[in-house]
């Protein structure tokens, strides 16, 4: 990139695309899909390891402070969820940089080196390691004015050599004659890189407060503050939730009374009701008892009646057949009599 190109893309951050007066990007909003949702965040891995071994090119998203800061307001208003994107895309891009390290650790692994030359060897590289970063917080913090911490960090790094210094002399005295001289290589915990236990405390300054280095850094910090904001909002919403429950089950506990007294209500209602139709149907039975009473009656009363009728009826019929047979018998006799007297 040519410095005028470099120079055209800080004033685009600075002001913006349209700042020529561009209609085209006139409406971008910080939504838009073309804009670096890392960049509004404050972290674009494109960005960080510009002009190291680990360079991905420029980032082919808009970066706008503009649009930064307008997402900034608007993120007060609502949530835009977009830490959690930002974080499952630092956090593929962390994975890949440790399956480096475990290669870079395994390519370098010396199987000649017995179990105490080994810790020794890690005890070595971790004193390096806080040499190297102590003396980076030392010059920072000398920058900026504040000299007594500044030396009070060098006094423990000039304890930390010490240590180191003992521990290199441990190893070198478990180490056979030919191999002393050999290159003892460790991977950075943090990057990958390549360091050796014999680099003096500039080298390691150096290398931990190189571009690399501290871009991995800036990505984990990253990380660890995306993931308590995101550990903060679910806890939010959660404690809203608890309290949209205690909200309605107070309000329950409030329609409570009234809608027992409403169901009492009902329920007596109801009752009425039952007992009303219960007696119905009572008065209902009873009318169909005294009907079926009362037909019987007249049905046992015109049985009677024509019994009696058909009684009477025999009676009349054996009265008239004994006069006759009275009569006939008189009638015989006097016929007889005459007969006689003739």
């Amino acid at each position: 990139m040519s410095a005028r190109d470099q120079m055209s893309k800080m004033l685009d951050q600075l002001m913006g695309q349209n700042r020529d007066g561009n209609d085209k990007n006139k409406e971008r909003r910080f939504s838009d899909s073309d804009v670096c949702r890392p960049f509004l965040l404050g972290i674009c891995i494109n960005e960080l390891f510009i002009n190291t071994r680990e360079e991905m090119g420029d980032c082919n998203k808009i970066h706008s402070i503009a649009l930064k800061n307008e997402y900034e307001r608007a993120q007060q208003r609502r949530d835009y969820h977009y830490e959690e994107e930002v974080l499952e895309y630092l956090q593929s891009f962390i994975k890949e940089n440790e399956r480096k390290i475990e290669t870079n650790k395994k390519r370098i692994e010396n199987v000649e080196e017995d179990t105490v030359q080994q810790k020794l060897a890690q005890e070595i590289h971790e004193c390096a390691v806080l040499i190297g970063e102590k003396v980076t917080k030392s010059e920072a913090l000398g920058s900026e004015g504040n000299i007594d911490e500044s030396l009070l960090v060098l006094q423990q790094v000039e304890e930390i050599k010490l240590k180191k210094k003992k521990l290199e002399d441990e190893y070198h005295s478990h180490l056979p004659r030919h191999a002393q001289q050999q290159q003892k290589l460790r991977a950075c915990e943090v990057c990958g890189a390549f360091l050796s236990m014999y680099d003096n405390d500039r080298r390691l300054a150096d290398h931990f407060g190189g571009k690399l280095h501290m871009g991995f850094v800036q990505i984990r910090e990253k990380m660890e503050s995306l993931e308590e904001i995101i550990a903060k909002k679910k806890e939010r919403l959660e404690k809203e939730r608890e309290e949209r429950k205690m909200r309605r089950s107070r309000s329950r506990s409030r329609e409570r009374p009234l809608k027992d007294t409403e169901d009492g209500e009902r329920n007596r209602d109801r009752d009425r009701d039952r007992e009303r139709s219960r007696d119905r149907d009572r008065e209902r039975s009873r009318d169909r008892d005294r009907d079926r009473s009362r037909d019987r009656d007249r049905n046992r009363s015109r049985d009677r009646d024509r019994d009696r009728d058909r009684s009477q009826r025999r009676s009349y019929s054996n009265q008239d057949r004994r006069e006759r047979d009275r009569y006939n018998g008189s009638r015989g006799r006097s016929r007889s009599r005459s007969r006689e007297r003739r």
